[in-house]
């Protein structure tokens, strides 16, 4: 699937698909997410790139925005945890992040449309997410506010879209 862009036509691609981008994700993520993925942080970013290598795997899944030279741009991921994920089960849009090169472009929308198809593909009839910086590119895309939480991080709106009509949200 591509779209024409600004840096020519995107692609998104599963992340097994072209793992040789996994470093150059990895390196995004520590950047982007200091306080989680840095040296003082409790995540592991190559470890959870890695999960989604797994191809038996339901979840987790990583797609990743590519141009035409396989340059990567941004990525997203489809989990089952997530914060919030105690209160709705279910697939997860996390790890949501378009280099700061290449944003205001239209490739996080394209992320998003990506990672719903994925977990329609995958038959979960509804996606959610919670975050605290993309409430306008899930509204764009018909998400519903379901509630906000507030961990010591600060505020998070936790959304909400219905995948398949004829499934009521879970």
């Amino acid at each position: 699937m591509g779209r024409d862009h600004a840096f020519g036509n995107v692609a998104i691609v599963a992340l097994g698909d072209e793992p040789a981008v996994l470093n150059v994700l990895e390196a995004w993520f520590i950047d982007e997410w200091p306080g989680w993925y840095g040296p003082d942080g409790r995540g592991e970013a190559r470890q959870d790139l890695e999960q989604c290598l797994q191809p038996a795997a339901r979840l987790p899944r990583c797609l990743v925005a590519l141009d035409t030279d396989g340059r990567p741009l941004g990525t997203v991921s489809l989990r089952d945890t997530s914060p919030g994920s105690d209160l709705y089960p279910g697939a997860w849009l996390t790890a949501l992040l378009v280099h700061r090169d290449f944003r205001k472009a239209g490739i996080g929308g394209d992320l998003i449309a990506a990672a719903e198809r994925q977990a329609e593909q995958l038959g979960f009839p509804e996606i959610l997410t919670a975050t605290a910086t993309a409430r306008s590119l899930v509204l764009k895309r018909d998400w519903l506010l379901v509630e906000t939480l507030q961990p010591e991080s600060g505020p998070l709106g936790l959304y909400r879209k219905v995948l398949a009509a004829d499934c009521p949200p879970a």
